[in-house]
């Protein structure tokens, strides 16, 4: 009798084991489902961006503005015109510009 008790009890483990474990499997499944789902969403949604975007022809086309409004750019674009109405001298000729 108690080898029968015991082989109960062995089946009982196993077949909780084996639940266990399938519905583990189930979960990743479904988890693994999922994060797919998403990925390929974000990639379609990637894909969509790509195409939309304006093409440019060149790259200048692409930067021209992009920084118009920087005070750093400002202050370059003042130094630029500070110095080409600044009396300059050539070093060659030692003649101003």
């Amino acid at each position: 009798m108690d080898k029968m008790l015991i082989r109960v009890v062995q089946a009982r483990i196993s077949i909780n084991i084996e639940t266990r474990v399938s519905k583990k499997i189930m979960l990743d499944e479904a988890n693994l489902e999922q994060r797919l789902a998403i990925l390929e969403q974000t990639v379609a949604d990637i894909k969509h961006q790509v195409i939309d975007a304006p093409t440019y022809s060149n790259w200048l086309e692409k930067v021209i503005g992009s920084i118009s409004d920087e005070p750093a750019f400002l202050e370059a674009l003042e130094y630029g015109r500070s110095l080409r109405h600044a009396d300059i001298f050539t070093e060659e000729a030692g003649e101003q510009v």
